[in-house]
């Protein structure tokens, strides 16, 4: 495996003007209230979650009390509205699927393949069950191994998109995986999402997030587990972006999204959103 020692950084300027690509479709995000039919399966996931975690499937039908909240739409417009046509008969790598909602979401979009890797017991569990209601298991394969395993006993494997949304803020190591997935998986797109932190100059810094157990939400349920990661600056984000030389196609800063939504960093406009190609 390649390591963060063989990096060459390319040539580039220092960000100064982080200025999005698009803007939120908020009403785009009302129109999937309807058009997003799918709640029934992924309410009954939650419903093992919290209430019942020997339920057994009977049906999406007996599942209707749920509806996706604005942020699972804003996402979902970001990645299969506006850039539906990417995943037409492509393979996809999920590192970090949680219950493979978007892996499902991949197919269900034109994705031939979905591998999914998913460090946690219960929650790759639930995944494989969630796959499987969804009628999926020939689509989607999903691994219990963390990014760090997959790294360690990496098979040469390749894919046409990889998936790094929401998980590289728990990482302690996200710099060494951007290098990981850009110089030895090298996918034609990558669709990139974290939390950030403010900036306080061009260069960006990464700042040590240690969870506080007292203000867990039902969101943040397993961050308990997580001991101490690394939070990227948008400039941080930007220049590692630069450095290997990806091409930007679309960028969203999550400002104009500011009081929307559950999601806490969300709803604080501190998320960033990259859809990612590379240069050939």
């Amino acid at each position: 495996m390649q390591t963060t020692e063989s990096v060459k950084p390319a040539l580039y300027n220092m960000p100064t003007d982080l200025t999005p690509t698009i803007q939120m479709d908020f009403h785009a995000l009302n129109d999937l209230k309807s058009k997003m039919s799918d709640s029934g399966y992924v309410e009954y996931i939650w419903h093992k979650v919290y209430d019942n975690k020997n339920a057994e499937f009977e049906g999406a039908e007996k599942h209707t009390s749920w509806e996706f909240p604005e942020c699972w739409r804003a996402r979902y417009w970001l990645n299969y509205i506006l850039h539906g046509n990417i995943f037409k008969d492509k393979s996809v790598l999920e590192i970090g699927s949680l219950f493979n909602f978007y892996s499902v979401w991949s197919v269900l979009s034109g994705a031939k393949s979905v591998h999914a890797i998913e460090p946690h017991q219960e929650r790759f569990e639930l995944a494989k069950e969630y796959v499987k209601i969804r009628n999926m298991s020939e689509n989607i394969v999903t691994d219990n191994t963390s990014i760090e395993d997959y790294m360690k006993h990496y098979n040469g494997a390749k894919y046409d998109i990889v998936f790094f949304q929401d998980v590289m803020y728990y990482l302690h190591n996200p710099i060494e995986v951007i290098h990981f997935i850009s110089k030895v998986l090298k996918p034609k797109h990558l669709f990139l999402e974290t939390s950030v932190c403010d900036d306080f100059g061009d260069d960006g810094h990464f700042m040590l997030h240690k969870p506080n157990e007292t203000k867990m939400d039902e969101h943040q349920i397993w961050e308990k587990e997580i001991k101490s990661s690394l939070t990227p600056s948008r400039n941080a984000l930007r220049n590692l972006i630069n450095m290997y030389d990806w091409k930007i196609i679309t960028y969203y800063d999550y400002k104009d999204f500011i009081g929307h939504g559950v999601s806490p960093p969300r709803k604080a406009g501190r998320k960033d959103y990259y859809v990612l190609e590379r240069k050939e």
